[in-house]
């Protein structure tokens, strides 16, 4: 698995309702005559929307959002290894996330 890889799922859902709602809201704006607001969140929405169906990273990257699951993951402060969903874990003496087996190898 490649933890550098760029992650949809959930994210990239919400992006599209955001973009979606955004487009509502500027259609809105502009039927009542609040220029301003309606070209603002129509750039928004075409900004959400170009991110929330292309491939690439990006606006992501231009804007320092962190999609990537490297960040996401826990790591052991023993080993240093990624801790899996479903593996066993706990926290050491020193309040750090660490396996299971790596605190009893420690003890």
């Amino acid at each position: 698995m490649d933890l550098s890889k760029y992650v949809g799922g959930r994210s990239r859902l919400a992006r599209r309702i955001l973009a979606i709602a955004l487009t509502v809201v500027a259609i809105s704006s502009l039927r009542k005559g609040k220029r301003l607001s309606g070209i603002l969140a129509g750039v928004g929405a075409l900004a959400l929307g170009y991110d929330a169906t292309s491939e690439s990273s990006e606006l992501t990257e231009t804007l320092g959002i962190d999609t990537t699951s490297e960040e996401a993951d826990l790591h052991c402060a023993e080993c240093g290894q990624p801790i899996r969903p479903g593996q066993r874990r706990g926290p050491n003496a020193n309040d750090e996330i660490v396996h299971d087996d790596c605190a009893e190898l420690a003890s």
